[in-house]
């Protein structure tokens, strides 16, 4: 067995196990392309899936607004109370936590292995949502930057 399906394999369990179901499916998904040898298709992964990634969570996101469930002016109205101000803040601190995290993983792609860790931790003790890997890289990047 090669440390590449032994990785994906633990991962799968880990992500199963701790009731991670986005960590398994990923893993599980990976382990079948790299079992049947789709070699292409991880290449073809490997350099859009984030891309992809983040296209399919913005479509979630937007989906109040197709739907008709959130309007324009009520969005609006609510941008400037502190919610919405308070929203906006966060929202750009975490694009720019997002974008770093992007350049740490890939300058220390092993970092990932810690923070699909701490994403099974946080699923299974504190009930979190594994939704946020390039923000928590990106927060560990800043973190990283203030160890001499």
């Amino acid at each position: 067995m090669t440390e590449t399906i032994l990785v994906l394999l633990t991962l799968l369990l880990l992500g199963t196990g701790s009731g991670n179901e986005q960590i398994a499916v990923a893993a599980g998904v990976l382990l079948l392309l790299k079992l049947v040898g789709l070699g292409n298709v991880l290449r073809f992964l490997q350099g859009h899936a984030v891309d992809l990634g983040v296209i399919f969570l913005v479509v979630g996101l937007l989906l109040p607004f197709a739907s008709g469930q959130v309007t324009l002016s009520r969005t609006v109205g609510n941008l400037l109370q502190p919610a919405g101000l308070i929203s906006i803040f966060i929202g750009a601190a975490s694009a720019y936590l997002a974008a770093e995290g992007l350049v740490f993983l890939r300058l220390q792609p092993e970092a990932l292995v810690g923070l699909i860790i701490g994403s099974v931790l946080g699923v299974s003790l504190l009930g979190g949502i594994p939704t946020g890997p390039l923000v928590a890289a990106g927060l560990a990047a800043l973190l990283y930057r203030l160890i001499p």
